[in-house]
């Protein structure tokens, strides 16, 4: 965390920080996160944000919860399942609105409705990436090898990661090749 790739600096929120310690799920299956020094990179690569843009989020907050809720309440009424934006996704994406920054996020609610937003790149200037864009983006930048990438998605099945139904597809697209 904190650290620039391929022009992006990746960085997660307080906010994101405080769900993932306040779920044991998260910290049963992610333990390694709290032991130094990766809970002090955590903490380093969190978005620090001033008062006024502070304020700007939690009116960007108010603008974007009925949108949200819509947007899901609509894809519901078409048979797509989607659960509502909790209050750490909707401010992951609040904040990235007022930074005009890319949010790396495999859940599909929070995927779907920054790919609507997206339709008005003026107002909404955000980009979404998915778990294996960013190691594609790891790996083009030699911060990651093949060999690791690959362990990596290996870990997140054993593990039972909840990977969007399309990862297959994604990890050709992006490595050029099936994963075995």
């Amino acid at each position: 965390m904190g650290v620039e790739v391929g022009g992006y600096a990746l960085l997660t929120t307080t906010e994101l920080i405080n769900e993932f310690q306040r779920n044991p799920r998260l910290l049963k299956t992610f333990s390694w996160v709290t032991i130094a020094p990766k809970a002090d990179n955590l903490l380093i690569g969190a978005l620090k944000v001033s008062p006024g843009k502070k304020r700007e989020i939690e009116q960007m907050k108010a603008t974007l919860r009925p949108y949200a809720d819509m947007f899901v309440a609509n894809s519901r009424a078409r048979n797509v399942h989607l659960t509502r934006l909790s209050k750490d996704d909707l401010d992951l994406l609040a904040t990235a609105v007022v930074f005009r920054a890319a949010v790396a996020t495999d859940e599909r609610a929070l995927q779907l409705i920054i790919r609507d937003l997206m339709e008005d790149a003026e107002e909404y200037p955000i980009e979404h990436f998915s778990s294996m864009d960013v190691l594609g983006l790891l790996e083009k930048n030699a911060l990651l090898n093949r060999e690791q990438c690959y362990t990596t998605v290996e870990a997140w099945i054993r593990l039972g990661e909840r990977l969007p139904m399309t990862w297959r597809t994604d990890y050709e697209r992006i490595f050029g090749e099936a994963f075995d």
